[in-house]
């Protein structure tokens, strides 16, 4: 409960603060805008993973939101990816993580972008019917252009590292690589 009555001022502050800044930036500038999209594309394992699981398609949304600091949104993601295995096994995972989403200041008609983040991964086996939550990080790329006031395209391009060797008896851990087209909506402002 303490945790919960620091957080909730903290996160007030935070968006009163960003607010404050609206002022600031060029209505022009649709990275500037808070932003709700989605993806579709390759879900690819690589490494140890890769030689477990085939390549499949998977898709995943995402929320991002503005910071006082012009180049920086903080953004929150899902998705979901399912692997048909090369033996007998089939693996889902539902990633879940935030990330700080750096746009490169190059003034150009693309955007460019890097990720970071970290969360937690829900993974399930079967026919094992083994499920738990892991934790997770993510580094990643993404190119976009505006087509219009509400809508940028883009893709993006993430690597999932899903961290697993701390459970006993686990020796690996997980390494997915996302490739997809995505679709940003931008939303507010004028």
């Amino acid at each position: 409960m303490k945790l919960v009555k620091f957080i909730l001022p903290v996160v007030f502050v935070f968006f009163a603060v960003t607010g404050l800044y609206a002022e600031r930036r060029d209505a022009g500038d649709y990275f500037l805008k808070p932003q709700a999209g989605l993806w579709f594309g390759p879900i690819t394992p690589v490494f140890t993973t890769g030689q477990e699981v085939d390549t499949n398609l998977g898709g995943g949304v995402y929320f991002r939101y503005n910071t006082p600091f012009k180049p920086l949104k903080i953004g929150l993601d899902t998705s979901y990816q399912h692997f048909n295995s090369r033996g007998v096994n089939e693996l889902t995972l539902w990633p879940v993580y935030g990330s700080f989403i750096y746009r490169i200041p190059i003034k150009f008609a693309l955007t460019f972008q890097l990720k970071a983040g970290a969360g937690g991964c829900s993974v399930r086996i079967k026919p094992d019917n083994e499920q738990q939550w892991d934790p997770m990080g993510m580094i990643g790329v993404e190119g976009s252009f505006p087509a219009g006031k509400i809508v940028n395209i883009g893709l993006r391009i993430d690597y999932l590292f899903i961290y697993e060797s701390y459970l006993k008896g686990a020796t690996r851990n997980g390494h997915v690589i996302n490739t997809g087209l995505t679709l940003y909506f931008n939303m507010g402002g004028k």
